[in-house]
């Protein structure tokens, strides 16, 4: 199996395809089925964070609830696929049944869709005379209507995920029936651009999973033609630049060769002898690891004089953007001057992810259900994208001549914004250390930068650093997009700090 569609699919149904297989159709009864739902619902309020204040936990229950009441009228795959919809309420990709177990008999489309800017194209399929067709509808029904019908069952933070989710439960015939687009289960028929219909017989995981569908240099580095499939974790020089490009699939270190650790030192060496001078981060295509590896690499960063600068650090981000590689773009955002280009991203700044399987005792399907809440922001920020600075327009034609906007856009990015403060004697009447939201946060000079600090605490992922600089009368900016601080003069020229504008959000600023 090709790893880095394998990869792909584990990282959207969060769990190693090899757990899914293993048991064989199991006959449910009524009975069961109510033990069955009666388990899940005990699971899932005792894994998911926080289950009985979360807002979506009332429509999960009452989606059960009428799942109970619905049992005698569904079949055995209305069911599951009605356990999907309730597990969707929970508005977590982590939460889902996972589809590709041998226990559902889960057969697919082997098509490989995109959702790109003009539309839904088929990237590759089994029947190569189908790849580059636009898609315009499904079983008698457009391509939005179907999509529209879907959207209850795809487990998701927000719409952009979504899109994603589509483009691999869309093509599953048993949901699509279940969720009410008519046809045969064998397949579905296609209406393709031109007035063409065909009808694509769906077969095992394993036709699918052959097929391309891989965003620009996922794993491949087109311009000097380098693979990387199967790393974690690589770095190539732009051609006749002296910007380096980064690419993260996931934060674990690789089968072989560099450790995590060694290859962040790499990126050390390259920044320190002044070979790499722009530093272009790809977290597109992912993706899971161990968040706290990321420690040093950002700090390393956060600290380099040369790529800490507005332009010199890019990070690319899609509709994939998700799990460790989103807290990573997060953490950027809020302690460096890095440049998001790109998507809106698949998750929001507060996440919760390490999922826990729990296995139904009577029909033996096996749940997802996430278990952690991670922050890299404050606790009300409830925000579930991240948006990118300067945003990038991905088409059909981009992808089947193989060129990169999102590459294209970092390396023609110029920034130049500079740190600067007309008042200097803010800079000494500000500095100190406040209380904001019960965190402490300190302003000063620090080796010739006046920012704003706050350090994480113990297994938290939220931490700020950022620079502050003239932003009007009464105003500092920081290098954080949406965040200012407020300060008040008086008439004897003392200085009083207001509030923090955290995104549209004031938040009130404790005495020194």
């Amino acid at each position: 199996m090709n790893k880095r569609i394998l990869r792909f699919v584990t990282i959207w149904f969060m769990v190693p395809i090899g757990l899914c297989w293993g048991q064989k159709t199991v006959s449910v009864d009524r009975k069961a089925w109510l033990e069955d739902l009666e388990f899940l619902e005990q699971s899932v309020a005792k894994i998911f964070p926080d289950f009985e204040s979360a807002p979506e936990s009332e429509l999960f229950l009452q989606e059960l609830g009428r799942l109970r009441g619905d049992l005698d009228s569904l079949s055995r795959k209305e069911i599951v696929y009605g356990i999907q919809k309730a597990l969707a309420f929970l508005k977590d990709e982590g939460c889902n049944i996972l589809p590709f177990q041998e226990v559902l008999e889960t057969k697919i489309l082997p098509v490989s869709l995109y959702p790109f800017q003009d539309g839904w194209y088929i990237c590759d399929a089994k029947n190569k005379a189908l790849v580059g067709q636009r898609v315009l509808g499904m079983d008698g029904r457009s391509i939005d209507d179907v999509y529209e019908m879907m959207m209850p069952y795809l487990s998701a933070d927000n719409e952009h995920y979504q899109e994603r989710l589509f483009a691999v439960y869309g093509i599953l015939p048993d949901l699509l029936r279940s969720a009410g687009v008519a046809g045969p289960d064998s397949g579905v028929e296609l209406q393709l651009s031109g007035n063409r219909n065909v009808f694509i017989e769906a077969g095992p995981l394993s036709q699918y999973t052959s097929l391309n569908r891989g965003l620009p240099n996922d794993g491949y580095f087109q311009l000097k033609q380098k693979n990387h499939e199967n790393e974690n974790y690589w770095l190539e020089y732009v051609p006749n630049s002296e910007a380096m490009y980064i690419q993260f699939q996931q934060i674990s270190n690789n089968g072989e060769g560099p450790s995590f650790k060694k290859f962040v030192g790499f990126i050390a060496e390259g920044i320190k002898t002044g070979k790499a001078k722009k530093i272009i981060l790809d977290l597109r295509y992912g993706g899971g690891g161990n968040g706290f590896k990321l420690k040093s690499f950002t700090d390393m960063l956060r600290d380099s004089e040369q790529i800490n600068q507005d332009g010199n650090l890019i990070v690319l981000t899609s509709r994939a953007t998700r799990g460790t590689l989103l807290e990573l773009a997060s953490i950027l955002t809020l302690n460096t001057q890095a440049v998001i280009i790109g998507e809106p991203t698949g998750e929001g700044p507060n996440t919760v992810g390490d999922i826990k399987i729990a296995q139904m005792p009577n029909s033996k399907i096996n749940v997802s259900v996430t278990k952690v809440f991670w922050l890299t922001s404050w606790d009300f920020d409830k925000r579930t994208t991240l948006e990118p600075h300067v945003e990038v327009e991905f088409t059909s034609q981009n992808f089947y001549k193989n060129e990169d906007p999102w590459l294209e856009a970092a390396m023609s990015y110029v920034g130049g914004r500079q740190l600067s403060i007309k008042d200097v004697g803010l800079k000494e009447k500000l500095s100190g250390t406040y209380n904001v939201q019960g965190r402490k946060i300190t302003i000063g000079v620090d080796e010739g930068r006046f920012k704003m600090q706050m350090d994480r605490k113990m297994k938290s992922f939220f931490e700020l650093e950022a620079g502050l600089l003239d932003g009007g009368e009464g105003i500092l900016e920081t290098t954080i997009h949406g965040v200012n601080l407020y300060y008040q003069k008086d008439d004897s020229d003392n200085v009083e700090l207001q509030y923090l504008d955290w995104m549209g959000t004031k938040l009130d600023i404790g005495t020194k």
